[in-house]
């Protein structure tokens, strides 16, 4: 017996590690909650400490999305709303400023990338709008619609940053179905444009998807800098999956796992680990449940929570290891559940929000969004590593590496494959920036094949990376 509960003692403290669940390193102290009845809707706000959640600290519209970017709440009010609310926690949950992005328009997401520039994803446009958040003024627009279908309206929707680069979720649709391949652009967002994923074809090309409709938020693994990506396919038939995207190579490997396996249609995904992650999926009668899933093995793990009816609407990980779960049930038990990550156990719920609530996101610290929105997860702390120039190159190719401190520094050029095609030595490197180059050789000193190849700045464990394309 003392034998099974060391073996359980060590299996749960090593769960707990795998999802960063030490309160004393934690960051996030705030879950944000936007809660709606579809009529009217708000914001409240929990303590993570305590799970004390402060009902309706503003107002919102009852059809919106909850954004965090350093230190301001972002909401994105949709169909019949078209603008963006920024809230100002410190000032009383004060609305500081509310911008039109286009009458009509119905937008979808927006990506802080600095205090004064950001993209908003709009479903009834074909173009990414930039804006400036400080003051709400357009700043420019990326024309998508080379990337959409007969209409020419890509219906772009979620949005994730990883370094520079900007993914957008194109979904596609007709009548709100698909219409066939679905996709995911990837934009620089030093040069606002579009980054080709297939160098070899004509044209500038998106990354495919393995499936249809991609209408769940981006998540990442910052182990392998890849994201998932939901495609839920035609609702009630289980055509679609949780897919895979390299943010190196900007190509899909397929799904890490199907509809069938989840056990329906997937609506939500969350990143844990390796071997444990999270989904919200509906069953063939629409009734949602949280599973837990292997992305190792593309198993279905078990079912955390499932109360009924279509009514699981978020679920967000913190840095405590928690998922916060929103139950939008107005029939049964609406509220905030919060369940262990490492383990499944419900440790709270239902936390009264006021209204059900809809969509929730953490004030995670450092610029990091707690959602899906503008993440730099994975990117390291005080080391920066600039897009390539000239791009493409033909010769020599240069990219900017700044550091907040000194430290050593490794530089490598990579296939697509993962080979090692060129190692400098590891350096020390003061704090500033320096500029790191590669001639486009390996190292026998031979011209490279034309292709595509990764620069990567590692320190340690910890690397920075970014693609580059040379021709002859």
């Amino acid at each position: 017996m003392k034998v099974r509960n060391l073996f359980l003692h060590s299996a749960l403290l090593l769960a707990l590690i795998s999802f960063g669940a030490s309160r004393a390193s934690a960051t996030d102290t705030r879950a944000f909650v936007l809660t709606s009845d579809y009529s009217s809707g708000g914001l409240s706000v929990g303590d993570l400490g305590t799970r004390v959640i402060t009902r309706d600290v503003a107002s919102a519209y009852s059809d919106a999305r909850l954004r965090w970017f350093d230190g301001l709440l972002y909401i994105v009010n949709r169909f019949g709303q078209d603008n963006i609310q920024v809230i100002n926690p410190a000032a009383n949950y004060a609305t500081v400023r509310q911008f039109s992005v286009g009458n009509g328009s119905n937008p979808q997401d927006i990506a802080v990338v600095s205090p004064t520039k950001a993209y908003v994803t709009r479903l009834a446009s074909s173009r990414l709008l930039i804006v400036n958040p400080a003051t709400g003024d357009s700043i420019g627009a990326i024309p998508l619609a080379a990337f959409a279908d007969a209409d020419q309206i890509p219906d772009m929707d979620h949005m994730i940053r990883v370094g520079s680069t900007l993914f957008v979720a194109l979904e596609r649709l007709s009548n709100f179905q698909p219409t066939g391949a679905s996709v995911v652009v990837a934009i620089d967002t030093q040069a606002d444009t579009v980054l080709d994923a297939v160098p070899g074809l004509p044209g500038i090309q998106p990354i495919a998807l393995p499936g249809t409709n991609p209408t769940t938020a981006f998540d990442y693994d910052a182990a392998t800098q890849r994201l998932i990506l939901g495609c839920t396919g035609s609702y009630g038939v289980n055509d679609g999956g949780i897919a895979w995207i390299d943010t190196q190579t900007l190509a899909s490997s397929g799904f890490a796992i199907g509809e069938a396996a989840l056990g329906g249609d997937v609506l939500d995904v969350v990143w844990g680990s390796a071997t444990r992650s999270f989904a919200i999926v509906s069953d063939a009668g629409f009734n949602t449940a949280l599973v837990a899933w292997n992305p190792t093995t593309g198993l279905k793990l078990s079912t955390l929570f499932a109360p009924g009816g279509f009514s699981i609407a978020d679920a967000e990980l913190n840095d405590r290891g928690e998922l916060y779960v929103c139950d939008n049930d107005a029939l049964g038990a609406p509220g905030v559940y919060v369940f262990s990550a490492a383990t499944g156990t419900a440790l709270a719920g239902p936390l009264d929000a006021g209204l059900p609530p809809v969509g929730v996101c953490f004030d995670r610290a450092a610029n990091v969004n707690a959602t899906e929105l503008a993440s730099d997860a994975g990117i390291p702390r005080g080391i920066a590593f600039s897009a390539p120039w000239p791009q493409p190159a033909a010769g020599v190719v240069h990219a900017r590496l700044s550091l907040a401190r000194a430290t050593t520094v490794a530089f490598e050029v990579l296939d697509l494959q993962g080979r090692i095609v060129r190692a400098f030595p590891a350096t020390e490197a003061q704090a500033g920036t320096r500029e790191m180059s590669w001639d486009t050789r390996d190292a026998m000193g031979m011209q490279v094949s034309p292709g595509v190849y990764i620069m990567r700045a590692r320190n340690g464990q910890v690397s920075i990376s970014q693609r580059v394309i040379v021709t002859r």
